[in-house]
């Protein structure tokens, strides 16, 4: 079984605060967002082992934040280029198999719309809607990350901050 958590970057500042799009940073709301979300899934033992992020700067932020609270060291988290860039399903599942080794879990910390239509692919379900900090949790029942394809992931959670503003688990 093999586990991928898809997670788009938390709520930045716009655009006209930043130098330019890359160098964007989280707000406030932001870092407290990235980690209820962390939270939230240690609480339902879904911890990854390893993260890759887009290197821009309010994805890594992202990442480096909820491995913190995975007790993932932020120097382990990975840089991934080509998620900032824009990316096929293929250079993801590549990419993941180089990553991960021999790893059951692992997440994704990008951008939209890439994210959502990785989500999309992978599980066939619709997450057209996919607000900032949304992690969506997709099983694969395979034994190696080669294996995994469009069409053959199960969605295990979807989750994102405003569903869980006020909730207890």
């Amino acid at each position: 079984m093999k586990r991928l958590i898809l997670v788009r970057h938390a709520k930045t500042e716009p655009l006209t605060d930043a130098e330019n799009d890359f160098s964007r940073q989280l707000k406030k709301r932001g870092h407290k967002d990235a980690r209820m979300i962390a939270d939230h899934l240690i609480g339902k033992s879904l911890v990854p082992d390893v993260v890759i992020s887009s290197p821009a700067r309010r994805a890594l932020q992202t990442a480096r934040i909820m491995a913190g609270s995975f007790s993932i060291p932020e120097a382990d988290v990975r840089e991934v280029p080509f998620i900032y860039d824009g990316f096929a399903l293929d250079e993801l599942v590549s990419k993941i198999a180089e990553l991960s080794g021999d790893k059951d879990s692992v997440m994704v910390v990008g951008h939209n719309p890439d994210i959502a239509l990785m989500a999309i692919q992978f599980a066939g379900d619709n997450f057209f809607h996919f607000p900032t900090s949304a992690t969506a949790v997709i099983g694969f029942s395979v034994s190696e990350w080669s294996q995994i394809k469009a069409g053959a992931g199960r969605t295990e959670m979807f989750v994102y901050p405003k569903e869980l503003k006020g909730k207890k688990d």
